[in-house]
């Protein structure tokens, strides 16, 4: 996988950076990548959602959010 060596961590952080810097396309990729493997926390999918929301992808951020427990 393309991520794998960088570390899950690495990639929420970096996920963190791009949604800060209003890069929502980097985010959402970053936060992808980390769930797929397997580090689906809240967070990360709070953090997607608000990266979907800031595109206007209203049902896909809804669905990250319903995840949240």
């Amino acid at each position: 996988m393309l991520y794998a060596a960088a570390g899950v961590t690495d990639l929420a952080a970096s996920g963190d950076t791009a949604l800060t810097a209003g890069n929502y396309d980097r985010a959402i990729e970053l936060y992808s990548a980390a769930i797929d493997l397997g580090f689906a926390t809240d967070t990360i999918f709070v953090n997607r959602s608000k990266a979907r929301s800031g595109k206007m992808l209203w049902d896909d951020a809804l669905l990250d959010a319903e995840k949240v427990r």
